[in-house]
């Protein structure tokens, strides 16, 4: 069973935008446009505008517009405008600090510039009566990503968007967070898709490394104690199931339990399980075929009545 993304379809073109970024200069006869002023006389969303040209600054060179502010500028930006932005945004997100990724997408100024300002952004941000992220520097791995991405797309039951990222506040990461480890957005739901569809058999599970281990210590154990070497296991496949195994099954079931239709995209305190229809105690495999998506509560009561 393949797991594929749903198709592409690109409605808003990069003429559309450069041709609305250069009306708004014409109007205020500038050449130069902060994205606060954008945001204020423009058609399209800053999150539009990341997505087809990455940053603003992109933005405004392929508009044939300035991309900098002047030193002169940047010097009538007084600190207290600083701390007021960032005051703000953590307002604005119910949060004791910002994430220099959540202010590059909510910012008046560039965040670049508050950096350099402050030299270091904690210092910012306690500056202005935050609390420092304690993120610096560090970088989130793959797999922390897909995890995430699988729990995203199980809570919503769908293929997540862009604009589910940056303003359904899902994700435990900010969308440049997936843009910089992956390039772009779609290209980190291809990696994940790719992710998914790797062999099973490829993934080395450590937890059943172990229990292999403990298993072949007691063998060793009881073929000493009764002098007889035990059965060997009749099973083709681990009882564990995998990540990728475990979505595979969730997206065939719809993200709802098979017995009684819950859905985290309906009720948001529903937690889904994959689960053997045939129990691995009783023979049962750790294959697609085999296996079933029960809420909690449904997966409790199967467990009950065997």
């Amino acid at each position: 069973m393949k797991f594929e993304l749903n198709e592409y379809r690109s409605e808003l073109t990069d003429e559309e935008i450069i041709e609305d970024i250069k009306r708004v200069a014409k109007e205020l006869s500038k050449d130069y446009i902060s994205i606060s002023t954008y945001k204020k006389y423009g058609k399209y969303s800053q999150t539009a505008i990341q997505g087809h040209f990455g940053t603003w600054k992109n933005a405004l060179s392929k508009s044939g517009l300035r991309n900098e502010r002047t030193r002169s500028e940047l010097k009538q930006i007084k600190n207290e405008d600083y701390y007021a932005d960032l005051q703000r945004i953590a307002k604005q997100l119910n949060k004791d600090t910002v994430l220099y990724d959540d202010y590059k997408q909510y910012g008046k100024y560039a965040a670049e510039h508050v950096f350099s300002r402050f030299k270091t952004w904690d210092k910012a941000l306690l500056s202005a009566g935050l609390q420092p992220t304690g993120l610096a520097r560090r970088r989130i791995d793959e797999q922390t990503l897909f995890n995430e991405l699988e729990r995203i797309w199980t809570k919503l039951g769908r293929q997540p968007t862009s604009t589910d990222i940056t303003k359904g506040n899902i994700s435990k990461y900010s969308l440049d967070t997936y843009k910089r480890r992956f390039g772009s957005w779609r290209k980190a739901l291809e990696a994940f898709v790719e992710y998914i569809n790797l062999d099973s058999s490829e993934e080395i599970n450590e937890e059943e490394i172990k229990e292999n281990k403990i298993n072949d210590q007691d063998n060793i154990s009881k073929t000493i104690s009764v002098e007889k070497p035990l059965k060997k296991k009749e099973h083709r496949t681990s009882r564990n199931i995998n990540a990728r195994l475990r979505f595979k099954v969730l997206k065939r079931d719809n993200f709802k339990c098979c017995a009684c239709g819950a859905s985290p995209a309906k009720d948001p305190s529903v937690d889904l399980h994959v689960d053997h229809i045939v129990p691995w105690a009783k023979g049962g495999e750790t294959v697609v075929e085999n296996l079933q998506t029960l809420c909690s509560k449904c997966n409790l009561g199967k467990g009950d009545m065997e």
